[in-house]
């Protein structure tokens, strides 16, 4: 017998897919009236200030092949007032409501083992505890540690990874409407990551790699408002290459964890 209910879920996951997907076509396809508001490529020292940390010890600028990126090597020593990611680093003194954001990932590694040692280390990797759960998350609409949301993308999706999140004076709750099986981060493989944020739609989608089909769509996604950030659960990785398009942007120099 048909579940109807399981199949109305589905037939909408489908129907926002479809209605998310063509309108960002493409890397350099940015609505007219959205201006590049932030871009980062840590080419400067003082670019670790610019963003505000749960703990500055966890991340440093490293480089590598003579590129530098910001590095999350370690986790926070940081508790949250509610159950969710440990690293966050958070741009500072600017918030965004509706945004495209871009950023170059690599998920480094395993709570803090490289991957390509963790690898050696495990005779099957997908059965050794965390290689499935390895994440990256990005965080947006940040009004304070105990209000926010997040995306968390990982090699495999269950009721705790590879979901949309809001932290709403509460423990994490996952809100995603649609999302794939998982992420495959790959061994030290970069990754592009495309955001789309859209307030009056109250909608996000999440790109990775392909920029023609989300793997991961949230409906009804609360708080306008908020500041952009990049982190972990408890894993580590790298970022570089950050660009946030927006129609606007607000000063707002409120600061957090320090």
């Amino acid at each position: 017998m048909l579940n109807t209910r399981l199949f109305s879920r589905h037939l909408a996951a489908i129907l926002l897919l479809a209605l998310a997907a063509p309108v960002f076509a493409s890397a350099a396809d940015i609505p007219k009236n959205y201006r590049l508001q932030y871009q980062q490529s840590f080419k400067s020292k003082n670019a670790f200030d610019e963003f505000m940390m749960t703990d500055r010890s966890a991340w440093t600028l490293h480089e590598y092949e003579g590129n530098t990126v910001l590095a999350l090597h370690g986790k926070s020593d940081y508790e949250p007032p509610h159950r969710s990611p440990y690293n966050i680093a958070l741009i500072r003194g600017i918030t965004f409501g509706s945004f495209v954001l871009e950023v170059d990932i690599l998920q480094s590694g395993v709570k803090g083992t490289p991957i390509a040692e963790f690898m050696e280390q495990h005779e099957d990797p997908t059965k050794a505890g965390g290689y499935n759960h390895r994440d990256h998350c990005f965080f947006f609409g940040f009004q304070d540690p105990a209000h926010y949301m997040y995306i968390h993308v990982a090699k495999t999706g269950d009721n705790n990874a590879h979901n949309v999140f809001v932290v709403n004076e509460a423990p994490r709750t996952p809100i995603t409407d649609f999302r794939t099986l998982g992420a495959d981060w790959g061994v030290n493989e970069w990754r592009k990551i495309r955001i789309v944020r859209d307030v009056e739609k109250s909608t996000v989608a999440l790109y990775f790699d392909d920029m023609l089909t989300p793997i991961m769509i949230a409906d009804d996604v609360p708080f306008e408002q908020g500041f952009i950030g990049f982190g972990s659960f408890d894993d580590i990785g790298w970022v570089d290459n950050i660009k946030i398009w927006a129609p606007d942007s607000q000063v707002n120099n409120r600061s957090f964890f320090e």
